[in-house]
């Protein structure tokens, strides 16, 4: 059974979706972070910047938005008499103080301000509509080309003909009422946009893409769904309304109210799960296990035998722990968000046709992933290299922060690294003639460490130099590897 699970707070909204009971996706919105991502804005050009092909824009942000003169070319055809596919230069199409209407297509991140377009986008859960454009592109992952021409003959008919559209995969199968009824709602969304352009302030937002909870029912709830469950009555019945307005009858049955004094999440296994995807290893059935580390530059996952020792020889245990381990990072990228360049070190195959069905595994189980994400197969030096796009922020951002003692590195000090701190510090006060006694302070470990092997030389070597030395040990630190220290002086 697939279920989507949301949990409503006063503080932020969390949806999980459950495929036979496994968590794979989990989505979060919390209140105090204002997602931008395809909003539309008015914008005013702030900077023009022709060695760069771009402009940066004021759209009311604490930084500046980005827009390059491709990100353009469908506002200069329509709104500034271009011609279809210009070559023209960023700074004969705007000025500093020209009024344009943009969309988010990336959210600012660090010290980069929101990456825009003119290359407008309202989705709805059909189609996308493409205001600035006239083609009709169709999901990659609708498959049958009697589909595909019936649903390019259908929209083609309906929508306005100065607009496009994507064809969504949920569109697949669906009636003419459907996408009637969607076309119209999309159009009227943009009709407005154009409306209030001309009265806006910059910086005013135009349009709105739709909270967590109605992306979550447009995007993920679908056929392939048996129960949309939520705890929050009041929410429960926009849902309803929302898939009366879109959707067959029968997915208004799957909305389901939960009313338990026990949470939502912990009675589906949802926290148990995120506490999971939140662990650098992951534990396969087989035995196996994986390591998944971020760095800067990419993501790294690897791939380990574990427990399982097999039944028949090491190239089937190994085969079988790639398989397993293809399902379950499929499922890890998803869930955790990972983007960018992802590396995967399997376990090392023999056999080529081996490592095709490994990859054949992944990508199939990709076909899931709602992201895009392109798998190149095995290197050279038999790693698979494949990217996700980058698409919102990766779970552990909502619930790990860098760790205050290793400063984000995931390791601290030994204890032979610390004494040598100490040691350093002690010899720096012992040339100062004034002081008479030096006291250090130590928790419990590094006490009992410090007498094992360091005391007598400590207090040899300050003896020579006419001072006392006392160690104690802090008895409220009772924390495991806990490294902290203190020295007092006294004259």
């Amino acid at each position: 059974m697939n279920q989507i699970i949301i949990s409503i707070s006063d503080f932020e909204e969390r949806a999980a979706l459950l495929e036979g009971e496994k968590l794979t996706e989990f989505f979060i919105q919390r209140n105090e972070q204002n997602r931008i991502n395809g909003n539309i804005y008015k914008a005013r050009v702030a900077n023009v910047l022709p060695g760069m092909e771009s402009a940066f824009l004021d759209i009311g942000l604490e930084k500046n938005a980005f827009l390059h003169v491709r990100d353009l070319r469908e506002f200069e055809e329509k709104y500034l008499n271009g011609v279809e596919n210009s070559n023209r230069p960023i700074e004969d199409i705007i000025s500093v103080g020209d009024e344009i209407i943009v969309q988010v297509v990336k959210e600012p991140r660090g010290d980069k301000g929101a990456r825009v377009t003119t290359h407008y986008t309202i989705p709805g859960k059909y189609l996308v509509l493409m205001p600035n454009d006239s083609y009709i592109a169709i999901s990659q992952k609708i498959k049958s080309i009697e589909e595909r021409v019936r649903l390019e003959t259908l929209i083609n008919n309906i929508k306005p003909v100065e607009m496009g559209a994507i064809i969504r995969t949920a569109s697949k199968g669906k009636s003419n009422l459907h996408f009637e009824k969607e076309i119209e709602y999309l159009v009227k969304k943009w009709k407005n946009v154009e409306k209030r352009f001309q009265k806006s302030r910059v910086g005013e937002v135009l349009y709105q893409d739709n909270d967590m909870v109605t992306r979550t029912v447009r995007d993920v709830f679908s056929n392939q769904i048996d129960e949309l469950i939520i705890d929050d009555e009041e929410r429960y019945w926009e849902i309803v309304d929302y898939v009366k307005a879109f959707s067959d009858n029968t997915f208004k049955t799957k909305v389901k109210l939960f009313q338990s004094s026990l949470h939502i999440f912990d009675h589906y296994n949802v926290t148990k799960g995120l506490e999971t995807a939140l662990n650098e290893k992951v534990w396969l059935d087989c035995g196996g296990y994986l390591i998944i580390q971020k760095t800067e530059a990419l993501i790294s996952i690897d791939v380990n035998t574990g427990k399982n020792t097999g039944v028949f020889n090491l190239e089937d245990t190994v085969v079988e722990t790639n398989i397993e381990a293809a399902i379950e990072i499929a499922i890890q990228l998803r869930l955790r968000n990972l983007s960018g360049i992802i590396i995967i070190d399997f376990i090392d195959m023999k056999v080529e046709k081996d490592k095709l069905k490994v990859v054949e595994v992944l990508e199939e189980n990709l076909k899931k992933d709602r992201i895009k994400n392109n798998i190149i197969h095995f290197t050279d030096l038999g790693l698979v290299e494949m990217t996700r796009k980058r698409q919102g922020s990766p779970l552990a951002r909502y619930y790990q922060k860098p760790c205050p003692c290793c400063g984000g590195t995931g390791k601290v000090k030994s204890k032979e690294s610390v004494i040598l701190d100490i040691m350093r510090e002690i010899r720096e006060i012992a040339e100062d003639s004034d002081i008479r006694l030096i006291k250090l302070t130590t928790s419990i470990e590094l006490y009992d460490f410090i007498c094992e092997a360091y005391v007598d030389f400590i207090t040899g070597y300050l003896k020579l130099r006419n001072k006392e030395f006392i160690l104690k040990k802090n008895k409220k630190s009772q924390e495991k590897n806990n490294n902290d220290y203190e020295i007092v002086m006294e004259m």
